[in-house]
């Protein structure tokens, strides 16, 4: 298997599981959809796109595995430069697409805490007579007053993280290159995904939300 056949099939079993977990979330709410993902902006697909991006998948797959049989190393090859050309020339921008969902771990279930038994009330046999009582609150208000915390300085307006990382540098690279391009910021997660030895969709989006200010000011364009 060619490295072009490794990414390619690898992108395939990563929108096979993003359309599995969407024909899961066709039994949720519209509320309960906007919070089960960090969606980017989309118009919410209903069940007959989802049936029919799993049937095209499907058929993606055989044909890919009867390519790889024969030994017919291009095929993968021109699937990734189609699927490049046609998000950077062809579509137009548009909000009726599948977002790529990701897996999420579930939470450990968290253990009722158990009641604490309650102490046994033990009253007095010398009640405390009012003439007692003052000078405890003569004392009381005597007791200096505690400090103010102390303010923990905000961090400045504009200022972002630094790319620390080879990924991190490569999808601003890219993300500036598209921006340059003319490609909008809602489409740019979406096409960065697709290139070869980039993080996942969700990741992409992370990094683009967090260096926003440094994409745009490279790529000299202001935000929408």
């Amino acid at each position: 298997m060619s490295a072009a056949d490794q990414r390619v099939a690898e992108l395939v079993e990563r929108w096979m599981t993003s359309v599995e977990l969407h024909a899961r979330y066709l039994a949720l709410s519209d509320a309960d959809y906007a919070k089960v993902q960090d969606w980017p902006k989309h118009q919410r697909p209903s069940r007959w796109v989802v049936d029919l991006a799993r049937t095209r998948l499907l058929e993606l797959k055989r044909l890919l595995a009867e390519r790889q049989s024969s030994r017919d190393a291009g095929f993968a090859e021109a699937l990734e430069l189609m699927a490049f050309l046609t998000n950077l020339l062809g579509s137009e921008h548009v909000e009726r697409f599948i977002p790529l969902a990701q897996p999420q771990p579930e939470a450990p279930p968290v253990p009722p805490k158990e009641a604490a038994p309650a102490e046994p009330k033990v009253e007095s046999r010398t009640p405390r007579t009012a003439a007692a009582q003052k000078p405890a609150r003569r004392a009381a208000s005597k007791r200096p007053a505690a400090p103010p915390p102390t303010p923990v300085p905000a961090p400045m307006a504009g200022a972002t993280p630094a790319a620390t990382d080879k990924a991190t540098a490569m999808v601003i690279a890219d993300a500036v290159r598209l921006i340059s391009w003319g490609r909008e910021w809602p489409q740019l997660a979406g096409l960065i995904a697709r290139l070869a030895d980039r993080p996942a969709e969700a990741e992409v989006w992370k990094i683009l939300r967090q260096h926003r200010s440094e994409i745009e000011a490279r790529a000299r364009r202001p935000r929408d």
